[in-house]
């Protein structure tokens, strides 16, 4: 018996530390974390071996291009600084965490909207293949699912994965606005969001990394997916009490003597 008290010890201070309700949060919370991540690897991967295919080079007739070289060009329309991909999701995450659970389930519902969007990005590009708009571009990197390719490759065109990220963090931002009572943050947060978002699709169309169906098509099926209630069943439930059961995980004692008292 001796032999089982290390075990027995570590088990009570699970339970202790551990309610039921944040432990199946924390299980779902890593569900849905390694979908995402298996999507990406899956994603990057595919894109490497359908970029290294041999097809046609010569770009497709890209109108909404041409009326947007008519009317403007590039030099005045694309002044403004654009965020990193990575920056970006790092200040979306922030902010989410800054309002707290709602924030949070936030998060979880983005995520989910990801994981269904970059899969179902993966089916539609390997099925079309689309000529990349820069003539010139040619994969010729050997095929490594380990190395990551940030700003894609030639051929991984429909739809784009960037936008797909741009927009749930759109969503997320007007969402969580609406908590605050400032109507600068209300209505002014979500203008400019949108408004960069605007400029950051026509920016992509004008410098050729995507076509113009590309950006509007991600746009629209990310908008979809997040409207879409079925493909979010079951999501992680955030704690009612979250803090409460993080400082119950880091200080049980404290919250045992406060329960009784």
């Amino acid at each position: 018996m001796e032999r089982y008290l290390p075990f027995n010890s570590i088990r009570k201070q699970y339970k202790l530390r551990v309610s039921y309700e944040l432990q199946m949060y924390v299980l779902k919370s890593l569900r849905d974390i390694l979908l995402l991540a298996l999507a990406f690897f899956i994603e990057n991967t595919s894109l490497q071996v359908i970029s290294s295919v041999k097809h046609n080079h010569i770009p497709l007739r890209d109108l909404f291009y041409e009326l947007l070289r008519k009317i403007t060009s590039r030099k005045q329309f694309c002044v403004a600084y654009r965020l990193s991909i990575e920056r970006l999701v790092l200040f979306w995450v922030f902010f989410c965490f800054l309002n707290g659970s709602k924030g949070i389930t936030t998060i979880q519902k983005s995520i989910r909207c990801l994981i269904i969007a970059r899969t179902l990005r993966v089916c539609l590009f390997s099925m079309t293949i689309l000529p990349s708009p820069k003539i010139h571009c040619n994969f010729t990197q050997p095929i490594n699912p380990f190395k990551v390719t940030v700003g894609g490759a030639c051929n991984d065109l429909l739809y784009s994965g960037h936008v797909t990220i741009y927009t749930v963090t759109a969503i997320s931002l007007t969402i969580l606005s609406q908590n605050y009572s400032s109507r600068i943050c209300r209505y002014g947060l979500p203008i400019l969001v949108w408004l960069y978002i605007t400029q950051y699709i026509i920016c992509t169309i004008f410098e050729r990394h995507h076509y113009s169906i590309d950006m509007f098509l991600g746009l629209i099926v990310t908008l979809l997916l997040w409207q879409c209630k079925p493909l979010h069943i079951d999501l992680p439930e955030v704690p009612q009490n979250l803090f409460l059961h993080l400082r119950q995980l880091v200080f049980p004692k404290f919250h045992s003597a406060h329960k009784e008292v």
